[in-house]
């Protein structure tokens, strides 16, 4: 008797979507921090480890054309990001700031362009920012 082979099974959009939300938010913390992994929030300046801040969006996540875009992200403290609405107007200068005024309105023209996820652009960003973070000396789950 043998055993049929088990089909393995897709996780669903939205789970991989939480996947890459997750790993795609520890390289934003990891890529602003420091080599003792102390970040700076980039809308209030105060001084935290990378494992206590969020990865703050200037534009949105409910925006999917920039949820995963790089130039869109930094470390934000959690009070920042979650309990100030994420200070949009001293992020905007901090984007203006670090990619130049051309970008930043990249960013504002882009977030309402039509977005399609698929399965395999979400497996290939999961695959991408983990191999990211492997050179960076981390591993999530």
């Amino acid at each position: 008797m043998t055993k049929a082979k088990k089909k393995k099974r897709l996780l669903p959009i939205p789970k991989l979507e939480k996947k890459l939300d997750r790993i795609f938010s520890a390289y934003i913390r990891l890529r602003d921090c420091d080599i003792n992994g102390n970040v700076h929030c980039v809308t209030c300046n105060t001084l935290k480890h990378w494992r206590t801040v969020h990865c703050g969006h200037f534009v949105k996540r409910s925006y999917r054309a920039v949820r995963w875009d790089e130039t869109n992200c930094a470390a934000q403290c959690r009070r920042c990001n979650r309990f100030m609405g994420g200070r949009q107007d001293d992020f905007s200068l901090y984007i203006i700031d670090q990619i130049g005024l051309e970008s930043y309105r990249e960013i504002m023209r882009k977030k309402y362009l039509e977005f399609h996820v698929t399965r395999d652009m979400l497996n290939e960003r999961i695959a991408h920012y983990s191999r990211l973070l492997e050179t960076m000396g981390v591993r999530i789950g």
